[in-house]
């Protein structure tokens, strides 16, 4: 009997800790996740810039949150660690330019969860985000910095991309006689009438 091989990629990557920079400590608080390493610092309080450094010097940045999904990986993440903080610092700022926000790594604001009212009425203050544990993580614009009685000292999570990160793939062997009919979009039919989504 003649015997094909059928790949079909994943949709989970391998989101395990040896895929993380070799410079980072292992332990709870760091996460392998889509690719990612998120450090969540919760046990230092500084301002945005200070976090900010923090992260690039460990060759990460503050964590750029691309979708909800994203946003509720974050909190589901601080709840498991058991977060007694109210709010940590993200990597969106607009200090470059009044209103123009932008992430750490450059590439564009596609998705915010800016609490209602925000970002707030002192907008020439206020220029970096934090998200809000207590307010299910929406987002806040405060001061990056402290300054006279104010002080916005929290704590962060940094971002870093996986060193060998890859796509799992998963390989099913089928009978040359029940061998799947192709279409176009990527979708395999079976004899038994049922369909697989690839890609």
């Amino acid at each position: 009997m003649i015997f094909f091989m059928l790949l079909i990629p994943a949709i989970l990557a391998q989101d395990d800790l040896s895929n993380c920079p070799s410079n980072l400590i292992r332990n709870s608080a760091l996460i392998a996740h889509n690719g990612n390493c998120y450090e969540f610092v919760t046990n230092h309080n500084f301002d945005w810039q200070h976090a900010n450094d923090d992260c690039a010097s460990k060759g990460g940045h503050l964590v750029v949150v691309r979708s909800s999904t994203d946003n509720l990986f974050l909190m589901s993440s601080l709840r498991s660690l058991n977060f007694q903080g109210d709010v940590v610092w993200i990597g969106l700022s607009d200090q470059k330019v009044e209103g123009t926000w932008e992430w750490p790594t450059g590439e564009p604001v596609t998705y915010t969860n800016w609490a209602p009212g925000q970002p707030g009425y002192l907008a020439i203050t206020e220029d970096c985000v934090i998200m809000k544990y207590s307010d299910g993580g929406h987002w806040h614009d405060y001061s990056c910095f402290n300054f006279l009685f104010t002080h916005h000292n929290y704590p962060w999570i940094c971002e870093y991309k996986q060193e060998h990160f890859q796509q799992k793939t998963t390989t099913t062997t089928l009978p040359d006689r029940e061998r799947p009919a192709t279409t176009e979009e990527g979708v395999y039919l079976t004899p038994g009438g049922s369909a697989t989504i690839i890609g």
